[in-house]
């Protein structure tokens, strides 16, 4: 048996509403949708995201119940039209730049590392003409 479709990439975090505005604000995410569900242990309150469509590409999940895993078990990486616009965005909405802009010419690209307010990386890319 083989996968037939990538669904989406989840981080677990802690601050969903923080987070939400940082996804939305600093990288135009929009929610897609939302979820608040189970009891206990189980309980979970979610955000789909997506860019572009209805299609949810991205979601943050709370365990109001369950200790948070520590930043950097995971990595979202994304295109954007301007980096440098991007990272100061980033900055603006409490994330930070970890790498500044590191230029890649033999793939025709520019790209840095950032990360949410709760330390989450994510990898920007921007790809140039030519």
């Amino acid at each position: 048996m083989t996968a037939i479709a990538f669904a989406l990439a989840r981080f677990k975090v802690a601050d969903l509403a923080g987070l939400e505005k940082f996804y939305t604000r600093a990288l135009g995410f929009t929610v897609t949708t939302r979820a608040d569900e189970g009891e206990g242990e189980q309980e979970l309150h979610e955000i789909f995201l997506g860019l572009g469509g209805a299609q949810p590409q991205f979601a943050l999940i709370h365990y109001p119940n369950q200790p948070t895993p520590q930043p950097g078990e995971a990595m979202v990486a994304l295109i954007v039209d301007d980096l440098e616009a991007t990272i100061a965005a980033v900055q603006a909405e409490g994330g930070r730049d970890v790498t500044g802009v590191i230029p890649v010419p033999e793939y025709k690209m520019k790209l840095a590392f950032v990360t949410d307010p709760e330390g989450h990386m994510i990898e920007l890319m921007q790809m140039l003409g030519g």
